[in-house]
Protein backbone atom coordinates (compact mmCIF):
# COMPACT_ATOMS: atom_id res chain seq x y z
CA UNK A 1 0.00 0.00 0.00
CA UNK A 2 1.39 3.40 -0.99
CA UNK A 3 1.72 5.97 1.76
CA UNK A 4 1.14 9.73 1.68
CA UNK A 5 4.45 11.58 1.57
CA UNK A 6 4.79 15.14 2.81
CA UNK A 7 6.19 17.87 0.59
CA UNK A 8 9.32 19.57 1.95
CA UNK A 9 8.85 23.19 3.02
CA UNK A 10 11.09 25.85 4.48
CA UNK A 11 8.63 27.34 6.98
CA UNK A 12 5.80 26.08 9.17
CA UNK A 13 2.65 27.14 7.29
CA UNK A 14 0.05 29.50 8.74
CA UNK A 15 -3.66 28.75 8.72
CA UNK A 16 -6.04 31.06 6.92
CA UNK A 17 -9.80 30.97 6.22
CA UNK A 18 -10.64 27.79 4.37
CA UNK A 19 -7.07 26.51 4.71
CA UNK A 20 -6.49 25.27 8.25
CA UNK A 21 -3.51 23.21 9.36
CA UNK A 22 -2.88 20.73 12.14
CA UNK A 23 0.70 20.17 13.27
CA UNK A 24 2.57 17.10 14.49
CA UNK A 25 6.20 16.67 15.58
CA UNK A 26 8.34 14.94 12.98
CA UNK A 27 10.08 12.04 14.70
CA UNK A 28 13.37 10.43 13.71
CA UNK A 29 12.34 6.88 12.82
CA UNK A 30 11.06 4.37 10.25
CA UNK A 31 7.65 4.84 8.67
CA UNK A 32 5.32 1.86 8.90
CA UNK A 33 1.75 0.62 8.53
CA UNK A 34 0.44 -1.65 11.26
CA UNK A 35 -2.23 -4.15 10.15
CA UNK A 36 -3.01 -5.23 13.70
CA UNK A 37 -5.27 -8.23 13.08
CA UNK A 38 -3.21 -9.53 10.15
CA UNK A 39 0.05 -9.36 12.10
CA UNK A 40 1.68 -7.26 9.39
CA UNK A 41 3.99 -4.28 9.85
CA UNK A 42 4.62 -2.84 6.39
CA UNK A 43 7.60 -0.62 5.65
CA UNK A 44 7.74 2.06 2.97
CA UNK A 45 9.52 -0.51 0.80
CA UNK A 46 6.65 -3.00 1.31
CA UNK A 47 8.72 -5.25 3.58
CA UNK A 48 7.10 -6.95 6.55
CA UNK A 49 8.91 -5.81 9.70
CA UNK A 50 6.82 -7.87 12.11
CA UNK A 51 9.67 -10.24 13.05
CA UNK A 52 12.01 -7.31 13.73
CA UNK A 53 9.55 -5.60 16.08
CA UNK A 54 7.65 -8.31 17.97
CA UNK A 55 6.89 -5.93 20.84
CA UNK A 56 4.82 -3.76 18.50
CA UNK A 57 2.95 -6.72 17.05
CA UNK A 58 2.09 -8.02 20.51
CA UNK A 59 0.80 -4.63 21.60
CA UNK A 60 -1.32 -4.32 18.46
CA UNK A 61 -3.27 -7.53 19.08
CA UNK A 62 -5.69 -5.78 21.44
CA UNK A 63 -6.66 -3.23 18.78
CA UNK A 64 -8.56 -5.68 16.58
CA UNK A 65 -9.08 -5.11 12.87
CA UNK A 66 -7.43 -1.70 12.44
CA UNK A 67 -4.79 -0.30 10.14
CA UNK A 68 -2.57 2.45 11.58
CA UNK A 69 0.08 4.70 10.08
CA UNK A 70 2.99 5.79 12.23
CA UNK A 71 6.69 5.94 12.93
CA UNK A 72 8.82 3.23 14.47
CA UNK A 73 11.22 4.92 16.87
CA UNK A 74 13.94 3.74 19.24
CA UNK A 75 14.37 5.42 22.62
CA UNK A 76 17.61 5.26 24.55
CA UNK A 77 18.68 7.52 27.39
CA UNK A 78 15.80 9.94 26.95
CA UNK A 79 16.28 10.61 23.23
CA UNK A 80 15.35 9.01 19.95
CA UNK A 81 18.12 6.96 18.36
CA UNK A 82 17.55 6.29 14.67
CA UNK A 83 20.54 3.97 14.28
CA UNK A 84 19.31 1.58 16.98
CA UNK A 85 16.20 0.66 15.00
CA UNK A 86 18.42 -1.85 13.22
CA UNK A 87 19.23 -3.65 16.50
CA UNK A 88 18.04 -7.22 17.07
CA UNK A 89 15.05 -7.76 19.38
CA UNK A 90 17.07 -9.99 21.72
CA UNK A 91 19.66 -7.35 22.58
CA UNK A 92 17.43 -4.32 23.15
CA UNK A 93 16.69 -4.92 26.81
CA UNK A 94 20.35 -5.23 27.81
CA UNK A 95 21.19 -2.17 25.73
CA UNK A 96 18.60 -0.04 27.54
CA UNK A 97 16.69 0.41 24.30
CA UNK A 98 12.92 0.69 23.93
CA UNK A 99 10.96 0.52 20.67
CA UNK A 100 7.75 2.49 20.16
CA UNK A 101 5.23 2.77 17.36
CA UNK A 102 4.25 6.45 17.33
CA UNK A 103 0.84 6.51 15.62
CA UNK A 104 -0.44 9.52 13.69
CA UNK A 105 -3.23 8.20 11.44
CA UNK A 106 -5.92 5.54 11.04
CA UNK A 107 -6.68 4.03 7.63
CA UNK A 108 -9.27 1.42 8.57
CA UNK A 109 -11.29 0.40 11.60
CA UNK A 110 -13.12 -2.89 11.17
CA UNK A 111 -13.82 -5.08 8.12
CA UNK A 112 -15.64 -3.98 5.00
CA UNK A 113 -15.48 -0.89 2.76
CA UNK A 114 -17.66 1.11 5.15
CA UNK A 115 -14.83 1.13 7.66
CA UNK A 116 -12.26 2.60 5.27
CA UNK A 117 -11.30 5.90 6.91
CA UNK A 118 -9.00 7.14 4.14
CA UNK A 119 -11.67 9.19 2.33
CA UNK A 120 -12.53 11.03 5.56
CA UNK A 121 -10.90 14.34 6.50
CA UNK A 122 -7.91 14.43 8.82
CA UNK A 123 -9.95 16.00 11.65
CA UNK A 124 -12.31 12.99 11.68
CA UNK A 125 -9.51 10.45 11.40
CA UNK A 126 -7.64 12.17 14.22
CA UNK A 127 -10.71 12.11 16.49
CA UNK A 128 -11.18 8.40 15.82
CA UNK A 129 -7.51 7.71 16.39
CA UNK A 130 -7.63 9.39 19.79
CA UNK A 131 -10.59 7.16 20.71
CA UNK A 132 -8.81 4.00 19.56
CA UNK A 133 -5.64 4.75 21.52
CA UNK A 134 -7.24 6.30 24.61
CA UNK A 135 -6.49 3.26 26.79
CA UNK A 136 -3.43 1.93 24.96
CA UNK A 137 -0.08 1.90 26.72
CA UNK A 138 3.45 1.87 25.28
CA UNK A 139 4.96 0.63 23.05
CA UNK A 140 2.01 2.09 21.13
CA UNK A 141 2.03 5.87 21.44
CA UNK A 142 -0.21 8.59 20.04
CA UNK A 143 1.73 11.34 18.26
CA UNK A 144 0.77 14.81 19.58
CA UNK A 145 -1.30 17.03 17.30
CA UNK A 146 -2.15 20.71 17.62
CA UNK A 147 -3.67 23.53 15.58
CA UNK A 148 -1.59 26.07 17.52
CA UNK A 149 1.27 27.20 15.29
CA UNK A 150 3.21 28.54 18.28
CA UNK A 151 3.32 25.04 19.74
CA UNK A 152 4.54 23.73 16.39
CA UNK A 153 7.27 26.36 16.27
CA UNK A 154 8.49 25.16 19.68
CA UNK A 155 9.15 21.75 18.05
CA UNK A 156 11.55 23.55 15.70
CA UNK A 157 13.85 24.72 18.51
CA UNK A 158 17.30 23.17 19.04
CA UNK A 159 16.28 21.65 22.38
CA UNK A 160 13.63 19.62 20.57
CA UNK A 161 16.21 18.47 18.06
CA UNK A 162 18.36 17.27 20.93
CA UNK A 163 15.75 14.64 21.93
CA UNK A 164 15.14 13.45 18.38
CA UNK A 165 12.34 15.69 17.09
CA UNK A 166 13.38 16.54 13.54
CA UNK A 167 10.83 19.25 12.90
CA UNK A 168 7.14 19.56 12.07
CA UNK A 169 4.65 17.87 9.76
CA UNK A 170 1.66 20.08 8.87
CA UNK A 171 -1.57 18.53 7.57
CA UNK A 172 -4.65 20.25 6.20
CA UNK A 173 -7.45 19.33 8.58
CA UNK A 174 -9.89 18.72 5.71
CA UNK A 175 -7.46 16.58 3.69
CA UNK A 176 -8.07 12.95 2.84
CA UNK A 177 -5.50 10.18 3.23
CA UNK A 178 -4.11 10.04 -0.31
CA UNK A 179 -1.10 7.98 -1.42
CA UNK A 180 1.99 9.52 -2.93
CA UNK A 181 3.50 12.98 -2.62
CA UNK A 182 0.83 15.45 -1.54
CA UNK A 183 0.78 19.18 -0.85
CA UNK A 184 -1.90 18.56 1.80
CA UNK A 185 0.97 17.37 4.03
CA UNK A 186 4.18 19.38 4.34
CA UNK A 187 7.28 18.72 6.40
CA UNK A 188 9.64 21.31 7.81
CA UNK A 189 12.92 19.99 9.18
CA UNK A 190 14.86 21.65 11.97
CA UNK A 191 18.31 21.17 10.50
CA UNK A 192 21.60 22.84 9.77
CA UNK A 193 23.65 21.90 6.72
CA UNK A 194 27.35 22.44 7.33
CA UNK A 195 30.64 21.72 5.64
CA UNK A 196 32.76 19.25 7.59
CA UNK A 197 35.96 17.30 7.04
CA UNK A 198 36.26 13.51 6.93
CA UNK A 199 38.85 12.39 9.50
CA UNK A 200 37.97 8.70 9.66
CA UNK A 201 36.11 5.97 7.78
CA UNK A 202 34.40 2.78 8.94
CA UNK A 203 33.98 -0.23 6.71
CA UNK A 204 35.88 -0.72 3.46
CA UNK A 205 38.08 2.36 3.29
CA UNK A 206 38.63 2.33 -0.47
CA UNK A 207 35.70 0.47 -2.03
CA UNK A 208 32.80 2.02 -0.13
CA UNK A 209 33.05 3.24 3.48
CA UNK A 210 29.86 2.57 5.43
CA UNK A 211 30.18 5.55 7.80
CA UNK A 212 32.53 8.47 8.29
CA UNK A 213 33.84 10.36 11.29
CA UNK A 214 33.45 14.10 10.72
CA UNK A 215 35.30 16.98 12.31
CA UNK A 216 35.70 20.76 12.22
CA UNK A 217 38.32 23.05 13.69
CA UNK A 218 37.49 25.08 16.78
CA UNK A 219 38.57 28.66 17.41
CA UNK A 220 41.94 27.35 18.65
CA UNK A 221 42.55 25.52 15.35
CA UNK A 222 42.06 22.12 17.01
CA UNK A 223 40.18 19.36 15.19
CA UNK A 224 37.04 18.33 17.09
CA UNK A 225 34.66 15.55 16.14
CA UNK A 226 31.12 16.54 15.31
CA UNK A 227 29.92 12.98 15.03
CA UNK A 228 29.85 9.59 13.40
CA UNK A 229 27.66 9.84 10.31
CA UNK A 230 24.52 7.91 9.56
CA UNK A 231 25.17 4.99 7.16
CA UNK A 232 26.22 6.22 3.74
CA UNK A 233 24.43 5.39 0.52
CA UNK A 234 26.63 2.96 -1.46
CA UNK A 235 27.31 5.43 -4.27
CA UNK A 236 28.26 8.17 -1.84
CA UNK A 237 30.50 5.74 0.03
CA UNK A 238 32.30 4.94 -3.22
CA UNK A 239 32.83 8.64 -3.94
CA UNK A 240 34.26 9.25 -0.47
CA UNK A 241 36.47 6.16 -0.63
CA UNK A 242 38.08 7.49 -3.80
CA UNK A 243 39.20 10.70 -2.07
CA UNK A 244 40.54 9.62 1.34
CA UNK A 245 44.03 8.55 2.42
CA UNK A 246 44.52 6.37 5.55
CA UNK A 247 47.05 7.68 8.05
CA UNK A 248 47.22 5.28 10.97
CA UNK A 249 45.97 2.28 12.91
CA UNK A 250 42.26 1.62 13.55
CA UNK A 251 40.73 3.63 16.39
CA UNK A 252 37.52 3.33 18.38
CA UNK A 253 34.83 5.97 18.14
CA UNK A 254 32.95 5.98 21.44
CA UNK A 255 29.49 7.21 20.56
CA UNK A 256 27.30 6.46 23.55
CA UNK A 257 25.51 9.74 22.98
CA UNK A 258 24.59 8.59 19.50
CA UNK A 259 23.35 5.22 20.65
CA UNK A 260 26.00 3.21 18.83
CA UNK A 261 28.54 2.41 21.52
CA UNK A 262 31.98 1.60 20.04
CA UNK A 263 32.62 1.86 16.29
CA UNK A 264 36.01 1.04 14.82
CA UNK A 265 37.27 3.36 12.11
CA UNK A 266 40.46 4.07 10.20
CA UNK A 267 41.90 7.60 10.53
CA UNK A 268 42.41 9.45 7.25
CA UNK A 269 44.04 12.71 6.30
CA UNK A 270 41.75 15.65 7.06
CA UNK A 271 41.40 16.71 3.44
CA UNK A 272 37.99 15.74 2.04
CA UNK A 273 35.12 18.15 2.69
CA UNK A 274 31.52 16.93 2.72
CA UNK A 275 28.14 18.57 3.23
CA UNK A 276 26.41 17.14 6.29
CA UNK A 277 22.97 17.66 7.75
CA UNK A 278 22.81 17.90 11.52
CA UNK A 279 21.20 19.96 14.27
CA UNK A 280 22.15 23.57 15.07
CA UNK A 281 24.15 22.58 18.17
CA UNK A 282 26.92 21.41 15.84
CA UNK A 283 28.24 24.98 15.74
CA UNK A 284 29.30 24.68 19.39
CA UNK A 285 30.40 21.03 19.11
CA UNK A 286 27.60 19.98 21.46
CA UNK A 287 25.45 18.19 18.87
CA UNK A 288 24.38 14.66 19.79
CA UNK A 289 22.78 13.72 16.49
CA UNK A 290 24.45 11.60 13.87
CA UNK A 291 25.09 13.78 10.82
CA UNK A 292 23.57 12.73 7.52
CA UNK A 293 26.10 13.22 4.73
CA UNK A 294 24.55 14.67 1.58
CA UNK A 295 27.49 14.80 -0.81
CA UNK A 296 31.25 14.97 -1.11
CA UNK A 297 32.88 18.30 -1.97
CA UNK A 298 36.32 17.50 -3.42
CA UNK A 299 36.27 20.98 -4.94
CA UNK A 300 36.74 22.48 -1.45
CA UNK A 301 39.78 22.47 0.82
CA UNK A 302 39.72 21.74 4.56
CA UNK A 303 40.75 25.34 5.18
CA UNK A 304 37.50 26.50 3.56
CA UNK A 305 35.42 24.99 6.38
CA UNK A 306 34.33 27.63 8.93
CA UNK A 307 35.48 27.17 12.51
CA UNK A 308 33.10 26.47 15.39
CA UNK A 309 33.20 27.58 19.00
CA UNK A 310 33.85 24.83 21.51
CA UNK A 311 31.86 24.93 24.72
CA UNK A 312 32.63 22.73 27.71
CA UNK A 313 29.76 20.56 28.91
Amino acid sequence: MRLPLAQPAREVPESRPGWSWAFEPKLDGWRGLLFAELGLLQSRQDNNLADRFPEIMQAGVSLGDVVLDGELVALRGGRLDFGSLASRPGVRGKAGLSIYFAVFDVLADGPGPGNDWRPRPYRERRARLEQLLADVAPPLQLVPSTTDRDVALAWMRPESSDVGIEGVVAKLIESRYRPGRTDAWVKVRQVTVVDAVVVGVAGDVHAAPSEVVLARRDEHDMWRHIGLSLPLAPRLGQQIGAHVTPTGAPAAYISAGFGRGRTWYLPVRPELVVEAETDPAVESFSSRQRPRVHRARPDLAAGDVPRGRHTEE
